[in-house]
């Protein structure tokens, strides 16, 4: 473990994320009241194995032999770190602190694709007041901030501090506790696959919380707009190497004549924002990306409950059934997607009915619905993460949920014909 400070530098937006104190949200006898679910007690927990990357350790003596001003691959200073932390908990900091630097992005990702740095600060202070360690995440890298792709996703990056900034009122939705947001400077994916059935389970359960919550608090609706259509250009990508790629992948090309309509940017902007006008249904806090390598989950017991759901970037107005179409389309192979679809769908209505607390304005037969809808923008948006993932491992698995998807949505269609 190293110690060390940095000299005082221009900060870029970061976010810092550590526990929260207690709320007066009521508390659910299902969800554990000592301890809210989020990224921390800044603890990852020690499963995530490759998740987690130590090649980034520093310590002074490197820092000093490179002349490294910044935390590792970030715009922050750690002076700047521990004054932040020192006026969140209103305490002095030790002098000299002992502290050691991980990266927590996946290291397989393509650096074309890796569009945020995640790091974790560890200290090795014995103060129990003051967090053993912190996670920062800061938009795209420096060097890559002045092109349009960079700058798209800064702007992303505000959007996900605006949706942070909203949950910190309710302690109980998992998504981080943040020390510190800072949003404005003049600074203009890789997917993991979830196998985990009880793990699904347990995320719509988490989204059907944070759904019911956006339906009885509305003030997010003033902060976090809908995506804009670029968006939705971005998550197709170029439709003719895509199928290109899955014919060569033993998928028919006449999958793709009926189901080619799909992929087009106007298709996945309407279908987000106007089917709960269609519908008459009321719009929610959509979470946007919700799969395996954004949650975060721990043992109790036997089993593996969520902790944290991290990432919202894409969080946006729309329909709850986007959300819970991706879960179940993204995060289950085919036969399990098969076999647990209904039950699935009955249990995310049972927790989004118990935590509305009154008549909950969707029906399980709404439910089925509107998840039968968002299947083709399921398939879509998986089909784009199969593209953008470079390593061979990962993307494996991804293009049999991706086939399987096809191969449904073709066979809705015909019905349909």
């Amino acid at each position: 473990m190293g110690c060390g400070s940095s000299s005082a530098a221009e900060v870029a937006p970061a976010e810092i994320v550590e526990p929260s104190p207690s709320s007066d949200v009521p508390s659910d006898p299902k969800i554990p009241t000592s301890y809210r679910p989020s990224i921390i007690s800044l603890q990852i927990p020690t499963e995530f194995g490759d998740d987690v990357s130590s090649d980034a350790l520093s310590d002074r003596s490197d820092a000093q032999e490179e002349n490294v001003d910044y935390l590792y691959a970030t715009d922050v200073t750690l002076q700047w770190l521990l004054e932040r932390i020192a006026d969140k908990f209103k305490k002095p900091i030790p002098e000299d602190p002992q502290w050691i630097i991980e990266r927590l992005n996946r290291p397989s990702w393509d650096l074309d694709y890796a569009t945020s740095s995640v790091v974790r600060v560890t200290f090795g202070w014995d103060d129990d007041d003051l967090p053993r360690s912190v996670v920062l995440k800061t938009p795209v890298a420096k060097d890559q901030r002045d092109d349009e792709e960079g700058k798209y996703h800064y702007i992303m990056f505000k959007r996900e501090c605006n949706v942070y900034e909203w949950t910190q009122k309710f302690p109980k939705l998992v998504a981080p506790n943040i020390i510190h947001i800072k949003k404005h400077s003049k600074e203009g994916s890789g997917v993991v696959v979830m196998e985990d059935l009880e793990v699904v389970r347990d995320l719509l359960k988490q989204i059907a919380y944070l759904h019911s919550v956006s339906l009885k608090h509305t003030s997010w609706s003033t902060l976090v707009a809908d995506l804009p259509p670029s968006y939705y250009a971005h998550t197709i990508g170029n439709f003719d190497e895509t199928m290109t790629f899955f014919e060569r992948s033993d998928v028919d090309h006449s999958r793709f004549v009926h189901i080619g309509k799909y992929f087009s940017d106007e298709y996945l902007h309407s279908t987000a924002t106007e089917t709960t006008e269609l519908l008459e249904i009321p719009k929610v806090l959509v979470h946007g990306e919700p799969y395996a390598s954004n949650v975060f989950t721990k043992m109790e017991g036997k089993e593996q409950r969520i902790l944290s759901l991290i990432d919202w970037t894409e969080g946006h107005s729309g329909c709850f059934a986007e959300d819970v179409a991706k879960i179940i389309c993204w995060n289950l192979n085919a036969k399990e997607r098969v076999d647990n679809t209904a039950s699935l769908l009955e249990g995310y209505h049972f927790h989004l009915a118990r935590y509305y607390d009154g008549d909950c304005p969707f029906t399980v037969d709404i439910i089925q619905r509107c998840y039968e809808l968002f299947v083709p923008f399921a398939m879509v948006s998986l089909c784009g993460k199969v593209m953008s993932v470079k390593n061979k491992t990962e993307k494996e698995p991804l293009i049999e949920r991706a086939k399987s998807l096809i191969q449904q949505v073709y066979a809705m269609e015909r019905l349909n014909e």
